[in-house]
């Protein structure tokens, strides 16, 4: 199965998050396909030869990581298989003997997880209570948010008193601390979230003060370990405040990024078919230089000047048949191909191309679901849109993916930001004036907002289905203004 979410990542990028999900029935290996058409207005000037495949992968940056294991606030409590328990058992297993390597590897291991496990089910009870219209239910949620983030905290920062034993090591402690840190600010972060979603309605009132007071908590808790906090007024301690934070979540979300060893695909194809064009040229130039030394004789002027000509066409012919394989090995091989690994294990590959292709190329689906308006139907006859293939195959083992450690992993996330400053460059002002008539001075100017549309279409092909969406990016040189999906 292939999940796919499009949203704005800053102001000119957008966020491609799409999900490979592995089946269950089918444990040895799972293909994906996914086949991206861009269509770029003329008037941006994007095309072949002002937009190479170099361009092109400048502008994408792409991030592949383990689908977090999905737990509730609940089940976090849980005894039994659940993150905490882990996380304990792993501890008490270090306490025993710190200097075993195994052991202290699965002590972070499991710090790591247990934090992204958390992240990710706060992130989902925050989308419960946005969605959630009852006013009494909003509360009930808002409750069990606070009760289990107390129990969950309150868990956790008890194994300090473990790690005080002195056969521990500062390093482990450290990595212990870098946890605690990170979970205060995870909770910081989407309990303002829960606010900010609540802030306008009724319910607002009656759940405050006990928000505030977990966020309080929070903050004294994190004081009386020296941790950083935000300060007012004080932009130089909140930058470095932000930069802390970012390194945190990289670390703790280190266990979740793929290996990739990344690689032109078909290399060995490509100088294979390329020997094949060298030689037949070099039997062109041999064939003729041997007829007409037979002809002519050693040491003339006309052999030497058939020769000259033979050398010449043998060069263009090894060109030609060499742009010739490139482009039909362009059609059978992708540009690049990443291999993936979790901890020198591989579990599959990822495979993507890029080029340009005719209005005549496009799969009439793809054409009915673009549906250009009459206006735009008629401007395309004369400066037609420009279209973007953007191909990506993924092949992951199901087998392979399930003898990481000791969740139970579905699949990849593939995370690719999309640039579109290049896109701005020939862009006009983004603001016009237009008048309208006014009875007292004849007319009134106002500010008009100028904005380009990127159309995304989208189609993803798994072992289990197939579905097409299509996205409208509207934008400007002064950014992203929306990302919309439409019917």
């Amino acid at each position: 199965m292939i999940d796919t979410e499009v949203k704005i990542h800053d102001k000119f990028a957008l966020e491609f998050k799409i999900g490979f999900i592995t089946s269950k029935e089918t444990r040895e290996v799972n293909d994906f396909k996914i086949n991206t058409w861009i269509f770029i207005p003329n008037s941006l000037d994007i095309n072949r030869s002002t937009y190479k495949k170099t361009d092109f992968y400048r502008d994408v940056k792409t991030n592949i990581r383990l689908i977090t294991p999905v737990y509730s606030l609940e089940e976090i409590l849980k005894t039994g298989r659940g993150p905490l328990p882990r996380l304990q058992k792993a501890l008490d297993n270090l306490a025993v003997d710190p200097t075993d390597e195994v052991k202290a590897e699965s002590f972070v291991y499991q710090v790591k997880m247990f934090l992204c496990i958390l992240k990710s089910a706060l992130r989902r009870h925050a989308l419960i209570v946005k969605n959630t219209n009852s006013e009494e239910k909003a509360i009930s949620l808002v409750e069990e948010y606070i009760r289990s983030v107390r129990e969950i905290s309150l868990r956790y920062r008890e194994m300090w008193d473990e790690l005080n034993k002195p056969d521990i090591t500062n390093q482990q402690r450290d990595y212990y601390l870098f946890g605690d840190d990170f979970l205060g600010n995870i909770i910081e972060q989407y309990t303002f979230q829960i606010m900010r979603l609540l802030e306008y309605k009724p319910v607002f009132d009656t759940v405050k003060p006990s928000l505030y007071k977990l966020v309080n908590d929070e903050i004294h808790h994190r004081k009386k370990r020296g941790f950083r906090l935000i300060k007012k007024n004080d932009e130089k301690h909140n930058s470095l405040v932000i930069t802390q934070r970012n390194v945190l979540k990289k670390f703790v979300e280190s266990d979740l990024f793929l290996q990739t060893l990344k690689k032109k695909d078909g290399a060995l194809a490509e100088q294979f078919y390329y020997s094949i064009a060298a030689g037949v040229a070099m039997i062109f130039a041999t064939v003729i230089s041997f007829f007409a030394t037979q002809r002519f004789g050693n040491f003339t002027t006309d052999l030497f000047l058939i020769l000259v000509f033979s050398y010449m066409f043998k060069d263009r012919i090894k060109e030609v048949m060499r742009y010739y394989f490139s482009s039909k090995l362009g059609k059978k091989y992708f540009d690049l191909k990443y291999k993936l690994s979790i901890r020198k294990q591989e579990i599959g590959w990822v495979k993507e191309a890029f080029d340009f292709i005719e209005e005549s190329k496009i799969p009439e689906e793809v054409k009915n679901i673009r549906a250009r308006s009459p206006l735009v139907e008629a401007e395309n006859q004369f400066y037609d849109e420009k279209v973007v293939l953007y191909r990506k195959w993924v092949s992951l083992s199901g087998e392979d993916l399930e003898k990481y450690k000791e969740y139970r992993l579905s699949g990849i996330n593939d995370i690719t930001r999309f640039s579109l400053m290049n896109y701005t460059q020939k862009m006009d002002n983004p603001f016009i004036p237009l008048y309208m008539s006014d009875e007292e001075n004849g007319y009134v100017s106002i500010e008009g907002n100028k904005v380009y549309s990127l159309y995304f279409i989208v189609q993803c092909t798994s072992d289990e289905d197939e579905y097409y969406r299509k996205y409208r990016v509207l934008f400007n040189r002064d950014g992203i203004a929306d990302v919309s999906e439409l019917n």
